[in-house]
Order: C-alpha cells, then structure tokens, then sequence
C-alpha cells in the first residue's frame, strides 16, 4: 500500500531554515505543546484537542520531501497520504470513523511530529532562555 502525501504549509510568522528543530513535546489530557526552535525564533506550538501523535526521525518519512522539508516551512497540514490515511486502514481506528481527524506535521531538523487533531495549532513565540545577565 502506497501512499502520496499531499500537504500545504500552515502559513506562520516564523521562517524555516535549516537550524528548525524539535525541542520539546509535552502532553497531558488537555492539551499537546510542541517546543520548535530555530537559530533566530523560539516558538510553541499548542493544541487544544487532540486525538493522538507520533514523533519519528525525518529519515522515516522520506515521502513527504518532494513536497514538505525545511527549505519549504516547517509546520504543514496533510491533506491526505500520511499517517491519518494510514490509520484509516485499520478497521478499529474508531476516531477516524467517528471524528474525522485533521493531521498537522511539524518537521525539524531530526524529529518530526505527526498530530491528528480538531483544529489548527496556535503558534506563540517563547522568550529566549539566553538572556543576557
């Protein structure tokens, strides 16, 4: 079974670059906080809802590059052929029968985190932790 994603660029305030990467994810029962940080912007990216997510090394989606890699953003919704559509396979994947899950993507230079959630993340900056003294 093969899947083409298809995916658009969820449009932010923040440039990519080859310095974006992955630095913090934390979960509880109300909410997921993704930490992104790049060489010139820190930024959390919140969600509200969400139905599940998956963290993987860039190398393990490899067939997503054509369309979605750090020279193109960095924070991307998929349309469909990702891990949503992949989930939609499995008979008992009730959320997906029931809930209609939108799929977000936020790559980094290593990781990469899948989400399946209601809506689009908000996306805040976070003050720099190198402050001068």
């Amino acid at each position: 079974m093969i899947f083409e994603p298809k995916v658009v660029r969820v449009k932010t305030d923040y440039e990519s670059g080859t310095t974006v990467d992955i630095d913090e994810i934390t979960f509880d029962k109300e909410c997921l906080n993704i930490t992104v940080k790049s060489n010139s912007w820190s930024v959390k990216v919140h969600f509200d809802v969400i139905y599940g997510f998956r963290v993987l090394d860039e190398g393990d989606l490899g067939e997503f590059w054509s369309e979605c890699n750090l020279k193109t953003g960095w924070c991307f919704e998929v349309i469909d052929g990702g891990w949503n559509a992949l989930e939609k396979t499995r008979e008992h994947f009730v959320t997906g029968k029931l809930y209609q899950p939108k799929e977000y993507l936020i790559i980094g230079l290593n990781e990469c985190v899948s989400v399946l959630a209601f809506e689009q993340p908000k996306i805040v900056k976070t003050s720099s932790s190198n402050k001068p003294l």
